[in-house]
């Protein structure tokens, strides 16, 4: 209930601009046991959002959003591992991204396929997968499309 009281008053802060009350009501809420707050809670120190930015502090939260079963969590971490050039822990992330329902993960998994491991063949089914899944964002769906006609291009 508590956690409650401070999400809702943490997302006024927020809307209103007042980002570091958001930051500290989120963190409130976090520790009072929201799941949706700590994966806030992440994207703040992520961002620099209402307080100093901090990849390890994002890091620790994400990972606590993601045992929640936060997909965006899971991405977020991976984007984070990819950033870093740690490609098969990105990987791995993005996967468990994927398991827990964020389709938008089949474009960043494709990527290191495409990319990291030189493989377009794995890389084109996950791409299929994004430009047929059903929530994946218009433009992961788009990107998807213009990466498969890339593909078809260089193996004709």
């Amino acid at each position: 209930m508590k956690a409650n009281l401070f999400y809702h008053r943490a997302d006024e802060a927020w809307r209103e601009g007042h980002l570091r009350s958001a930051f500290r009501l989120f963190l409130a809420a976090a520790n009072a046991g929201s799941d949706d707050a700590r994966a806030v809670v992440a994207q703040f120190y992520d961002q620099g959002i209402g307080v100093k930015a901090s990849e390890e502090a994002a890091l620790r939260w994400y990972r606590l959003a993601y045992r929640s079963g936060n997909a965006l969590a899971a991405n977020n971490l991976g984007v984070i591992w990819r950033d870093r050039g740690k490609i098969d822990r990105a990987l791995m992330w993005f996967l468990r991204a994927l398991e827990l329902g964020d389709e938008d993960a089949n474009l960043e998994i494709a990527k290191i396929y495409l990319n990291a491991k030189s493989s377009p063949e794995k890389a084109t089914q996950y791409l299929r997968n994004a430009c047929t899944g059903k929530f994946v964002t218009d433009g992961s769906k788009e990107e998807a499309r213009a990466l498969l006609r890339t593909i078809k291009v260089k193996r004709a």
